[in-house]
Formats: C-alpha cells, sequence, structure tokens
C-alpha cells in the first residue's frame, strides 16, 4: 500500500504486524525490524503531522465561523431594532394623528395597547399574600399567578401599590 493512501488504522495494524515479527523472532530486534519500525515511524509521523494540519485548519474555520456568527447576531439585533423603532414610529404617527385605524391598499393598520405587569413582591404584606393564596392566584411558596392577578385587578380602581403596569402602545397589521 502506498505510504500516502495508508491510514492511521493501517499504520498501527502495521506496528502490529511488527510486533507479531518481533514475538515470533523471539525478542530479536534484527536489521529487517529496525527497518520496518523506522518506515512506520516515518509514516506515523506524516499521518500525525496531517491530521494536526487539518486539525489547525478546522479550528481556524471555527475561529471564522464564531466571528461570523457575532457578525449576523449583531446585524440581526441592528435588524430587530430597526423593526422595533419603525413599529414605535407607525404607532407614535396613529397617536398623533388621533387614529385608531387606518386601511390602505394593502394592509390594515390599527392601535392596540399591551400592557407588562410587574409584582414588587417585598411589598406585598403577609395578609394579601394568604388572601391571593386563598383567592388561588398565587401558591403557597408564594408564587403570583400573573394572569389570575391580572384578571382580579384588571377593572378594580383600587390597585396595590406593589403591581406596576406599563403599557405600550404597538401597531398591528393584518
Amino acid at each position: 500500500m502506498d505510504k500516502k493512501n495508508k491510514s492511521l488504522q493501517d499504520i498501527i495494524a502495521s506496528y502490529q504486524e511488527i510486533e507479531m515479527k518481533l514475538i515470533e523472532s523471539e525478542g530479536e530486534l534484527n536489521k529487517e525490524l529496525e527497518n520496518l519500525l523506522s518506515i512506520n515511524d516515518s509514516e506515523l509521523g506524516d499521518k500525525l503531522d496531517g491530521y494536526e494540519k487539518f486539525t489547525r485548519y478546522l479550528k481556524g474555520q471555527i475561529n471564522y465561523l464564531k466571528s461570523m456568527e457575532e457578525m449576523y447576531v449583531k446585524r440581526r439585533r441592528i435588524l430587530d431594532n430597526s423593526i422595533k423603532r419603525c413599529k414605535e414610529s407607525m404607532a407614535a404617527a396613529l397617536t398623533i394623528t388621533g387614529k385608531n385605524k387606518i386601511k390602505t391598499n394593502e394592509f390594515n393598520f390599527s392601535l392596540g395597547k399591551s400592557e407588562k405587569w410587574e409584582i414588587d413582591t417585598p411589598l406585598i404584606n403577609d395578609e394579601d399574600k394568604l388572601n391571593m393564596i386563598d383567592d388561588g392566584i398565587a401558591e403557597n411558596v408564594f408564587k403570583i399567578h400573573l394572569s389570575e392577578l391580572k384578571s382580579k385587578y384588571k377593572n378594580d380602581e383600587n390597585i396595590p401599590d406593589w403591581i406596576n403596569i406599563n403599557e405600550k402602545l404597538f401597531i398591528r397589521v393584518s
């Protein structure tokens, strides 16, 4: 087999053949075995050099791909932010003009409102905690069920001070 076409497994098999010949010669390392060992060592060294060069190439590819990932993540974030700013500008335009809906030949635009509820848990007293547990909007481990809490206080004029409601305008396109 040609030296360059030998696989790493072929080279290892050659070492095992040399081992068997050494056993057959009762451990005597003769000129033929020394020559075979030298050839095999050379082939092994060349093969390992090839593997290392390929490994270094792959590491270069990995570094290149990582830099491309970083570039694409940054690019995606820029595009995400651009979309967000466009949508906010569209919502602001409808707000400023006092229109809630506009129909064009291509799209229907309507102004909507989303709410983000946040709970300032340290401000909740023990009595309110127990009441929420009894009402089924919190667990004994005191995990507030936000959707149930929203339902309970949605139309209530006396929202506790530990509930923060952040409203955000958004645009719907259909």
